[in-house]
């Protein structure tokens, strides 16, 4: 058996066969199926400290810890088990030889690494960089996070079809967005959903609200610092947001009270793509698409001295207004409905719901803080209230609970004036809600739609409150 094993590795040619297992191991030796050595690499033998005299010896006076003898009694293979060899772990594998009849003829034995201590050094590395991977990811998370996408803009009247239109057109793009619009309209609604339909929804997008930083510590929070920038900072310095949201989005909110000092860094940042934090020495590239938002007239404030002509253009490439809730009083139910099935999800309240005349209340209240003054009052009356249908009077207390009752004050008749009923009011807003249907839609059949009524209620109420022409009474629908 030992012949025949010597004549295969004549076969294979020792010299070649030697250089090969040389570079793919840390030692190879065989032994026949009685543990002898029968052959033996340069690279076992430095190993081990021993020369070529150990030929024909027994592996056990060799290698005190082996377990080749045993394996060539059995037979059965052991694969990368951990061995104590001079003084060293090192891993090893001990392959059985077996004839083309099945009979064993010798064990192979290989060691497949040494230098344990590195290997502990390198699994603390790859330990380390598993840990800041985590951490990457989790900060990529929570700044990627998009709360809302453009299934949750209703968009019924013509205008905020136009605003949904172009904000989607400009979600496939890095065009920089400039939203404008009141206060509470839904202008970060926006920012969100573009970011998510966007190619860079993968990564993060961070939201700065320029009103609420104070103004020395703003270009800390947009561009970053090193170490040591100041007293006071952090000993490994700080990534600033333009840093975080590199290759995503950074949302810009109420860009008009951005410090003046501030703007034109802003602007060198839209312009060359480049940050320089604070203390840093080395500019840094960004890839970040922004979108500004505020609520407040940037012209004017050009013409005031408080706002860069220059950076209003770079912001300005492509401009969204969107149209206060009052404008868009069609949308009012199918809005409210959609929050509302949003805030039960929030709070696990499921037994309530919003009644059709509690929909058509809401049509007729003013908003003057637009989709959050909603949203604000619908969660009001969600937690608080105690029926589970909700009705006019809910909503009617739920704005009381919020803001000292805006609606009686709304409602109130000028001074000296006789005091209206609540029926007279609502008949009074009945009247606008036509009117401005009437007026956004162009023809009666899209304000039916719009107002959730059928074509015949429509005119019915119409000529309630005098708005059909005579002429088109008699073609009203029965």
């Amino acid at each position: 058996m030992q012949d025949s094993l010597l004549k295969l590795l004549d076969e294979l040619g020792a010299g070649p066969l030697d250089k090969f297992l040389d570079k793919v191991t840390y030692g190879l030796l065989i032994v026949d199926r009685n543990g002898f050595i029968i052959y033996i690499t340069d690279s076992f033998m430095e190993h081990h400290r021993v020369g070529p005299e150990v030929l024909g010896k027994h592996v056990t006076d060799v290698i005190k810890t082996t377990r080749l003898h045993i394996v060539a009694q059995t037979g059965v293979e052991e694969r990368d088990a951990y061995q104590l060899s001079m003084g060293k772990s090192v891993l090893a594998s001990r392959i059985p030889l077996f004839s083309d009849d099945g009979t064993l003829v010798g064990v192979i034995g290989i060691i497949r690494f040494t230098c344990f201590d590195q290997v502990e050094k390198l699994k603390k590395k790859v330990d380390e960089l598993k840990r800041r991977l985590s951490n990457m990811e989790s900060l990529r998370k929570q700044h990627s996070a998009t709360e809302y996408a453009f299934s949750d803009i209703i968009a019924a009247s013509p205008e905020m079809r136009r605003c949904k239109a172009t904000a989607m057109r400009a979600a496939q793009t890095n065009a920089t967005v400039l939203l404008l619009g009141e206060t509470g309209v839904g202008k970060e609604v926006f920012a969100h959903s573009i970011h998510r339909a966007s190619p860079r929804s993968q990564w993060p997008f961070v939201r700065i609200n320029c009103s609420a930083i104070q103004e020395s510590l703003f270009e800390s929070e947009l561009f970053g610092y090193e170490k040591g920038a100041f007293t006071g900072a952090h000993a490994k310095g700080k990534r600033g947001k333009f840093e975080l949201a590199n290759k995503g989005t950074i949302f810009l909110d109420e860009i008009g009270d951005m410090p003046l000092s501030l703007q034109a860094k802003l602007l060198r940042v839209l312009q060359d793509k480049e940050i320089s934090p604070i203390g840093g020495e080395v500019l840094r590239k960004v890839n970040v698409r922004v979108i500004a938002a505020t609520n407040q007239n940037l012209l004017q404030k050009i013409k005031d001295g408080t706002f860069r002509k220059d950076l209003f253009y770079r912001l300005n490439v492509l401009n969204i207004t969107i149209p206060p809730l009052r404008e868009r009083i069609g949308e009012i139910p199918g809005l409210a409905e959609r929050l509302w099935d949003r805030l039960c999800a929030k709070h696990g309240i499921y037994h309530r719901q919003l009644g059709g005349a509690a929909l058509r209340f809401l049509q007729t209240l003013p908003w003057s803080g637009n989709v959050r003054e909603l949203l604000n009052c619908l969660e009001n009356c969600l937690i608080l209230s105690e029926r589970d249908i909700i009705t006019p009077a809910d909503l009617q207390a739920a704005l009381h609970r919020q803001n000292g009752n805006p609606l009686i004050a709304h409602l109130e008749s000028p001074a000296g004036g006789p005091a209206k009923t609540l029926t007279q009011h609502m008949e009074d807003f009945e009247k606008r809600l036509l009117q401005d249907a009437l007026q956004q839609t162009g023809n009666k059949s899209n304000a039916a739609r719009i107002l959730g009524v059928s074509r015949s209620e429509l005119y019915r109420k119409l000529h309630k409150h005098g708005l059909l022409d005579p002429s088109e009474q008699d073609a009203a629908p029965q």
